[in-house]
This record gives C-alpha cells, sequence and structure tokens, in this order.
C-alpha cells in the first residue's frame, strides 16, 4: 500500500495543514501586537488610562472634598406670633433649643400686619423666592390660634413654599421638615401629658432590626453589581479602539493590501486581528479593574473607617469569578468591533461607530443592575446580560443556581460570538466593504444614483433601513398613543393606524422607491391552490402549539399585574364586538401589512444574494420586535421563524398572508369555538376562569399533522419565479455567468 494514501498519512497531512494554519494565525497575532505596541495612542487607551483614572478620581475627590462647605440657608416665617402653642418652635431669633440640630437655618420673621402682600399670599411668597431674597416660606395663617379651626379648616394649615428646581431650596425645606416633625412629636407628648394620657401608647412596642448578613456578603453584593459593569464597559472599550487601528488604520496607511495578498487565507486574518484585539480588550478590563480594586479598597477605607457597612473594601476571591465573564464577553466584543470597524473608511469614521455599539450593549449591562432581576431561565438567555448575572451569582456564592443556569449562558454566548466571527469574515471577503469609495458622501447624488441602479429587488441596505423605520415608526406610534379606547372606532383606530400608516405605507414607499417592479419587490406572485390551502390549514394546526409556546413565554417571562389590567379593557371591548369586526381588525389587516412588509420586501432584499437563512433569521427578528409586549415578541419571532420558511419555500407572500391569517383568527375565534354547543368542542378544547386552551391530545395530534403538511410543502419544487430571483441573485455575484 502507499504510503501517501494510507490513514497515517492523511492525518499527518491534515495535522500539518492545522499547524500551518495556527502557526499563519500566530504570525498575523503577532504582527499586530507589535503594530498597536508600537502605537502611543492604543497604548495610553489600553494601558495607562485603566492604571491612572481611579487614582486620579480618587485624588480629585479628596481635594474637592476640602472645599465642601455647609451653605447658609435663608427662610422666612410669616405669622411668628400665631404660633401661641404649648411647645414654642421658636426662640428669640432662632428656633427653641429642642431644635437646633438638623443644619444650620437663617430666620427672617414677617408678622401679618406688616408686610404688604400683593393678589395673594402664595404669588408674594412665589416672588419672594424666584428673587432670591429666602430659600424657603413658612406661612403661618391667623386662623391658626383657633383650635377648631387648626384642626378642621383647610385655612388653619401651616404652608411651606419651596422651588424643586433650587438646591438651596431643597435643602431649606429638608431641614423645615425635619424640625416640623420633631415639633409635632414634642407637641402631641405634652398634649397627652397635660391629658394624663401614658405616652407610649402612640409606640406600644419597639423594632430592633438585626441584619444577619456577614459583611463579606453585604460587600459582595455591591461589588457584584458594580464592577461587572464597569468591567465589560471597558472591555468594549479596549476591544473597538484597536480594532479601528487594525482595519481602517490599516486602510489609511495603505498596509491592508500587503496583509491580503499574503499566503494567509481570509479567515487567517479574522482570527489574528482577533486575537490581537481581544489581548487588548482583556488587558484594558484587567488593568481597569486591579486599579479601581486597589483605588477603592484604600478610598473605601478612608471613608467608612472601621470598614464596616456596604461601603468596604471589595472582597478579591469572590471577584475573581469575574474572569469567567471576561474571556467570552472579551471575544464577542471583539469580534463586533472587529466587524464594525471593517465598514469605516478612516480611523475618523470608525470613532463614530462606538457609539451605537454603546447604545446597543449598554442596556443588556445595565439590566443586571436592575433591583429583582436575578439569573432564571428567561434572563440566562439574553445576551451578555445572562453572563453578568451569572458571575453575580458566583460571587454572591450561590454556587448551584450559577451551575444549573451556566449551559444556557455560556451556550447562547458562543452562539453570538459565533454570528459574530461569521459576520467578521463575511465583512473581509468582501472587496467593496475593504476597498470601497472613500468620496465624501453627497446625500444629492446618492439619492440619484439610488434611483437610477434600481433593480427589480431592493438592495440589502434598503431592506435593513426599511426594517429600521417601521420599528421606530410603532414605536413612536406607542408612546403616543395616549389612553386605551373606550369605545369601538377608538379601538379600530388603535389597531388600523399603526398598521397602515407604521406599517404598510413606509413599505409601500420603500418598494416605489428602491425597486423598478414593485409588485415583484413586495413578492406578491401567485402560488396554487394547493400551496395556499396548505399554508392555510398550517395556521391552524400550529395554533395549539403556539398557545402552547406562549404559556410557556408567560411562565418564564410572567406579565405583570398592571400589564394584565392594562389589557383589560381591549380584550371586553374585543368580546363585545362583532366577530367579523374582531377578525377584520385583528386578523385580516395584521396578516396583510406585516406579511408584505416582514416576508415581503424586507425579506426579498435580504435573500437577493441566496442569503435565505439569514433573511429568514433577520426578519422573524423584526418581526418580533414589531409587537410591543415581551411575551407576545418572542412568540411571534418563533411564529416569524416558521413564516420565513414558507416565504423561502413558496417564493410568495401569499401563503404568509393566509397562515398568518389563519393563527391570528384562531386567536380571536378560541373563546367563541369553547362556548358554541358542538359534541366535539369538550374534546378538543379546555376551559378555565381565566383563559381557553387546547386538550393535550389534539395539540399533539396537530403538531404532527402540522409537521407532514409542512414537510409536504417543503418537498414540492420551488415556482419560477423563485428561480429567477436565484438567477437574479446569481447574476449579480457573477455577471459574466449570462452573457
Amino acid at each position: 500500500m502507499n504510503d501517501e494514501s494510507s490513514p497515517l498519512a492523511n492525518d499527518g497531512e491534515s495535522l500539518s495543514k492545522n499547524r500551518s494554519k495556527w502557526k499563519a494565525v500566530f504570525l498575523i497575532y503577532r504582527r499586530e501586537m507589535i503594530d498597536q505596541l508600537r502605537d502611543r495612542r492604543t497604548l495610553f487607551t489600553v494601558a495607562i488610562l485603566p492604571i491612572m483614572l481611579y487614582p486620579l478620581l480618587g485624588m480629585i475627590l479628596f481635594q474637592v472634598a476640602q472645599f465642601q462647605q455647609e451653605h447658609p440657608i435663608t427662610i422666612c416665617v410669616l405669622g411668628k406670633d400665631h404660633l401661641d402653642v404649648p411647645v414654642p418652635l421658636f426662640d428669640g431669633d432662632g428656633f427653641a433649643e429642642e431644635f437646633k440640630e438638623g443644619g444650620k437655618i437663617d430666620l427672617v420673621y414677617y408678622n401679618w400686619g406688616t408686610v404688604k402682600l400683593g393678589s395673594s399670599v402664595k404669588d408674594e411668597t412665589t416672588r419672594w423666592i424666584e428673587e432670591g431674597r429666602f430659600d424657603a416660606v413658612l406661612v403661618v395663617p391667623p386662623e391658626f390660634l383657633d383650635h377648631s379651626a387648626r384642626v378642621s379648616q383647610d385655612v388653619a394649615k401651616i404652608k411651606l413654599y419651596y422651588d424643586v428646581s433650587s438646591d438651596e431650596s431643597r435643602v431649606a425645606r429638608e431641614r423645615m421638615l425635619s424640625r416640623l416633625d420633631r415639633w409635632q412629636t414634642l407637641w402631641i407628648r405634652s398634649e397627652l401629658a397635660a391629658t394624663g394620657v401614658e405616652e407610649t401608647i402612640l409606640h406600644p412596642f419597639r423594632l430592633d432590626e438585626v441584619d444577619i448578613a456577614p459583611q463579606e456578603s453585604k460587600s459582595a453584593a455591591f461589588w457584584s453589581k458594580m464592577l461587572p459593569f464597569i468591567m465589560l464597559v471597558w472591555a468594549l472599550t479596549g476591544a473597538f479602539y484597536p480594532a479601528i487601528d487594525l482595519v481602517a488604520g490599516e486602510k489609511e496607511r495603505g498596509t491592508l493590501e500587503t496583509l491580503l495578498c499574503s499566503p494567509a487565507s481570509r479567515a487567517e486574518i479574522v482570527w489574528g486581528k482577533l486575537g490581537a484585539v481581544a489581548t487588548a480588550s482583556i488587558t484594558t478590563a484587567l488593568l481597569n479593574l486591579c486599579s479601581m480594586l486597589l483605588t477603592s479598597s484604600l478610598f473605601f477605607d478612608q471613608l467608612s473607617g472601621d470598614g464596616g457597612g456596604v461601603f468596604s473594601s471589595p472582597p478579591l476571591l469572590p471577584l475573581s469569578w469575574l474572569l469567567v465573564a471576561l474571556l467570552p464577553l472579551s471575544l464577542l466584543f471583539s469580534a463586533v468591533a472587529l466587524a464594525a470597524a471593517a465598514l469605516a473608511k478612516s480611523s475618523k469614521e470608525g470613532q463614530y461607530y462606538l457609539m451605537p455599539l454603546m447604545m446597543i450593549s449598554l442596556p443588556l449591562v445595565m439590566i443586571p443592575m436592575l433591583p429583582g432581576i436575578e439569573l432564571a431561565v428567561g434572563t440566562s438567555i439574553i445576551p451578555v446580560t445572562g453572563m453578568f448575572l451569572l458571575s453575580r451569582t458566583l460571587i454572591e456564592g450561590d454556587y448551584l443556581i450559577a451551575a444549573l443556569h451556566a449551559p444556557a449562558v455560556f451556550g447562547v454566548t458562543f452562539l453570538c460570538l459565533g454570528l459574530a466571527l461569521r459576520w467578521a469574515k463575511r465583512q473581509f471577503e468582501d472587496e467593496s466593504v475593504l476597498f470601497g469609495s472613500h468620496e465624501p458622501f453627497d446625500l444629492k447624488r446618492w439619492v440619484v444614483s439610488s434611483w437610477r441602479q434600481r433593480e427589480a429587488m431592493p438592495t440589502t441596505a434598503a431592506s435593513y433601513f426599511c426594517g429600521a423605520v417601521i420599528l421606530v415608526l410603532l414605536f413612536l406610534a406607542r408612546l403616543s398613543g395616549g389612553e386605551l379606547p373606550q369605545d369601538s372606532s377608538g379601538f379600530a383606530r388603535m389597531v388600523l393606524v399603526p398598521q397602515i400608516a407604521m406599517v404598510l405605507i413606509p413599505t409601500l414607499a420603500f418598494a416605489g422607491f428602491c425597486s423598478l417592479k414593485p409588485l415583484r419587490a413586495l413578492r406578491l406572485h401567485t402560488s396554487s391552490v394547493r400551496t395556499l390551502f396548505i399554508c392555510f390549514a398550517l395556521g391552524i394546526l400550529f395554533h395549539p402549539t403556539y398557545l402552547l409556546l406562549a404559556e410557556t413565554v408567560n411562565t418564564v417571562y410572567p406579565m405583570t399585574d398592571q400589564a394584565m389590567e392594562a389589557l383589560q379593557p381591549v380584550v371586553k371591548q374585543m368580546a363585545e364586538l362583532p366577530l367579523w369586526i374582531v377578525i377584520t381588525l385583528i386578523a385580516v389587516t395584521p396578516a396583510i401589512c406585516e406579511e408584505l412588509a416582514f416576508r415581503g420586501l424586507i425579506f426579498g432584499g435580504l435573500a437577493k444574494n441566496g442569503r435565505n437563512w439569514g433573511a429568514i433569521v433577520v426578519t422573524a427578528i423584526l418581526f418580533g420586535s414589531s409587537h410591543g409586549v415581551l411575551q407576545q415578541s418572542i412568540c411571534a419571532t418563533f411564529m416569524g421563524l416558521l413564516l420565513g420558511v414558507i416565504a423561502y419555500r413558496t417564493g410568495s407572500v401569499l401563503p404568509g398572508i393566509l397562515f398568518h391569517f389563519a393563527n391570528n383568527a384562531m386567536s380571536v375565534c378560541i373563546q367563541r369555538l369553547s362556548e358554541s354547543q358542538f359534541g366535539v368542542i369538550d374534546y378538543i378544547f379546555t376551559r378555565s376562569n381565566e383563559s381557553v386552551g387546547y386538550q393535550i391530545w389534539w395539540t399533539i395530534n396537530s403538531f404532527g399533522l402540522g409537521v407532514s403538511a409542512l414537510t409536504l410543502l417543503m418537498r414540492n419544487q420551488p415556482p419560477s419565479h423563485a428561480s429567477d430571483e436565484r438567477n437574479d441573485a446569481n447574476h449579480q455575484r457573477n455577471p459574466s455567468a449570462a452573457l
């Protein structure tokens, strides 16, 4: 046997190729690291700034604290002579001895007979405060001397006027309220003593609060929320600036072409650059973390004296769990930054992309800092947030909960990392991205060029932009929606206006402007009656599964009581309206408008280059995001995946419209169907006081029938217009193939 054809020879050849591949990756990584170490701006951002930042901030805080002083507060008391009560509040020019503590207050007394008031007391006191004469005004009405008026009439109330927009006025209010509260307490004691009633009747028992948490736990609870946020923000910042220099900077220096002409493949180049960016990201985060830990240990020890309370030195050993989150998230941020930096034509342009990435990442990092957010099934599958919560759980010592949810957290994180790496690799494989035009952007020329270069299908950028416009318009419509409708006409407007004005009209506008053939751009192709019937049946057959999914989502992400109460008027109106009106509003209108937008125009533009599965996933996410309620958005995203598969296989938007209509119509009709008198109803539906569902056997059988029908649909040959679209995509990638 020839040695070259033996398994050992094949294994040796494969091993040699792998070694050569990783050697190329290491050489690129070494090259990029040397370049970064020679760049003063990168060194300052990655190494010097994280180390020096917190000591400098601490020094500034100590210096500023020396200039901090108590501001004098001036309060005018109008009607002091009407405070003839058993417990005096004032003594001479100041407060009585019992009320001198609580911050310094300078008092100015006015009597009702000696001061000229304008149109009203409120107007005059407002003018005094606005002119800066006083920080607050305490008004004691003449009726305060009358005991019966003081107890029962509003005119005898003491009023405190202040300006919440002024810091001094707010301080004056707080200091005065603390004194008035103590004055009222002493007054009550005096009245009780005069009547012979024991003072203990006001306080029948005493409460002694005992905090059983050890000092380490309290400190860990504080730092487990603060440090991951700081660390991840710096990890993103540390990844982005090197990524800009390694891609956009090389474009400016003209060295990127030399690297691309080397024997290394694009994937090896991406891996090498990714390693350099990730090294910078991890280094920045670690140096920042060490600097903050050292500075905070010294600072909080000085602040708290004995080290008690929450503000104490951070526990070093539990915080080592932050490294669990640092490595995968740094890789994720580095891959995203590398792909985003490839879009920039210069370093200056690349810096503009930092803010959008920060705006996307910060909410995911800030969610775990909200009260009541813990590591659970629902939160563990949120990118970045789940890893944040996992590290926080490990720091707090809940190892069992962390181990239970760690597979989901790491699974989602590495899935996002794989998608980010694929995006970065495609950016480096696209010559138009790496060597695009460097001419300045001209809006007029861009509009004219886009109009003249229109094709049968919209571009990918136009599809993304259309989806973004629809989501923004829907969001603004929800913010300006106002109160829930109280009648049928208001309910109709609530449904029709967003669907038509925010979804359908922008879709038609983009189809008319960005495509030579608007009907083809909307994918309004004919389909066989058999295909339409199967898709309509799929909408009915998969509805029990959809409800089961909704119940699961509501269990993982339970809806708040306030949200449930807010939806009750809408549910009540739907139950009172005629069925045909509800079906028209809830089933027909969304099916047409949303499918033309997401599975029509947007799907066609995203799938024109043969990226069908990417189009399916993206349109599903956009479709889910268009729904205002989180639980509904998650269910709609999963349903959008199935609708995308149908749109891809049939090549038309019409089957998806029928599927969408059938699913929504079943959601509308299920309550009324369950209340009908047909004999088989009890074998299909289950009824309770709160909801209506399907029998489990019906759910299983309908799901099986649905899968069979979907398999039958997938075996069909794609229609001719779907082949034409693929030919158009091939022609765009290889124009000479059509000659």
